[in-house]
């Protein structure tokens, strides 16, 4: 933590508020899990029926290739969860160690 906070000298300039980086990175879990929740909700819907007609059908087979399609999705945005969570995770340690780095201390 930076115990001489200071503004930006220009508009060129740019200051990482490590802080709230952190607490961004600290809510993405709790975002994954709750897109974990969704799978088995999903996988438990079902479409039941005891004499399926010509248009019946038609809806059970689409509404299966809407449920895969809808699986995938949240699948995906859990693994995007996670690879956002890394790379954020990354780039603090890195401006961290670059700032460490750059800190000019006496011997």
């Amino acid at each position: 933590m930076n115990p001489h906070p200071r503004t930006p000298a220009g508009p060129n300039e740019i200051e990482i508020e490590r802080s709230r980086i952190r607490e961004i990175r600290s809510r993405l879990p709790e975002a994954a899990r709750q897109l974990d929740g969704v799978l088995p909700r999903l996988v438990s819907l079902a479409v039941a029926e005891s004499a399926f007609t010509s248009f019946t059908y038609s809806l059970a087979l689409a509404y299966n290739e809407a449920e895969a399609y809808t699986l995938a999705e949240v699948r995906r945005r859990v693994d995007d969860t996670v690879r956002i969570q890394d790379g954020v995770t990354a780039s603090l340690g890195a401006w961290q160690d670059a700032e460490a780095a750059s800190t000019v201390r006496t011997a």
